[in-house]
């Protein structure tokens, strides 16, 4: 099963029926999911019916009730353009609206829709899916990085990064304390903060990071805790770097300075590192779907980079299928880089994957 799986939401495994509760939260999961349901599989999800009554006068009242329908899988498939999956199949189970039993019914499924599946061929991996969530849920991230001229507030989590607010410095010099000019630092402190804790509150973000230039970085940081003190230590760390702004976050993500909890900051270093070597030594390394499958037919491949917009264009392609099974049986690393992020679109130019051999794979530091 390919990597890069952090946040599913496994909601109850039942071992005796061989059915797993979930819900996917990222188009990862999405790719996993539908690679792991077969025909002759049950899919369970809850959906609506309209009822329609004739009244006496002949109008016809109408209404939606819910209801939860079970089909047996038939086929399946893939909207890449709204990263949605489909399973359809005739329906095996409608409480209370038998009538419905035997005929077909399409379940569409998509990032935090709750759904069932029971599979006898595929429970053990079910399970995985499953458990890799347990394993890997980092709480999302709130990071302000500025400089004397700009700054931008983003929040990290495993979906990738969303822009809440940026700023410019409008107010002339670029320094505080310029006779006639307000102080940028309790300037940004005020537009900023009310969209931290408006972030901290809708998308629980506990953490909120200051990234600035080593002159600044304290002075930003002190004036952000004393107008954050009523919400407790929010404000935990510091980080030095060259520029504000979302270059300045982008700079630290590279170098691993905001850790790698979350998917696409483990992605971006993962995908820092490994192509800094396929460059250095691009003899153990191959570029693109036909290099990287010759390199996998080869036996030589350690380490599979493939950027999930790749994934969803080709999910029927049976060289995309051969390269996950050889990561699913153990043959080699696979990592599925979240799209979004800068990490996915240097994948994405270089042909969509990306392979290390062996030898150039066990130079990369350990996760």
């Amino acid at each position: 099963m390919p990597s890069g799986l952090e946040d599913v939401r496994a909601i109850a495994v039942d071992a005796l029926r061989r059915a797993v509760r979930l819900v996917p939260e990222s188009g990862v999961d999405l790719i996993n999911l539908y690679r792991s349901v077969d025909s002759g599989d049950l899919v369970f999800a809850e959906t609506s019916r309209e009822l329609k009554r004739e009244r006496a006068s002949g109008e016809v009242d109408s209404k939606r009730v819910p209801l939860r329908i079970g089909i047996e899988v038939e086929r399946k498939s893939a909207d890449p353009g709204i990263r949605r999956i489909s399973f359809l199949g005739k329906i095996v189970e409608a409480t209370g609206h038998e009538d419905l039993l035997k005929k077909h019914h399409t379940i569409h499924v998509e990032r935090g829709k709750e759904i069932e599946v029971i599979s006898r061929e595929r429970f053990e991996r079910l399970i995985a899916l499953a458990e890799a969530g347990r394993q890997r849920r980092g709480r999302p991230m709130l990071v302000l990085s500025a400089d004397d001229e700009r700054a931008a507030l983003v929040l990290i989590n495993n979906e990738g990064y969303t822009v809440l607010k940026t700023s410019e410095n409008t107010s002339g010099p670029k320094y505080p304390g310029a006779k006639g000019q307000p102080d940028w630092r309790e300037s940004l402190v005020n537009e900023m903060k009310d969209a931290a804790v408006d972030a901290m509150e809708r998308f629980g973000a506990s953490e909120l990071v200051v990234v600035a230039p080593q002159s600044l970085v304290d002075g930003i940081a002190g004036e952000f805790r004393r107008a954050l003190s009523s919400r407790g230590e929010v404000l935990k760390r510091t980080v030095p770097v060259s520029v504000g702004g979302f270059e300045g976050l982008l700079e630290v993500i590279r170098r691993g300075g905001l850790g790698k909890d979350l998917r696409p900051l483990y992605d971006a270093l993962l995908v820092e590192r490994a192509l800094n070597l396929a460059f250095e030594e691009p003899g153990s390394s191959a570029f693109g779907p036909v290099d990287v499958l010759r390199m996998t037919r080869e036996g030589k491949a350690g380490l599979i980079l493939v950027a999930e917009d790749h994934i969803w264009r080709n999910l029927e392609s049976a060289e995309l299928d051969e390269v996950l099974r050889g990561a699913e049986s153990g043959r080699y690393r696979l990592r599925v880089v979240g799209a979004g992020g800068v990490a996915s679109e240097r994948v994405t130019a270089l042909g969509g994957m990306v392979a290390l051999d062996r030898a150039l794979t066990a130079r990369l530091p350990p996760d």
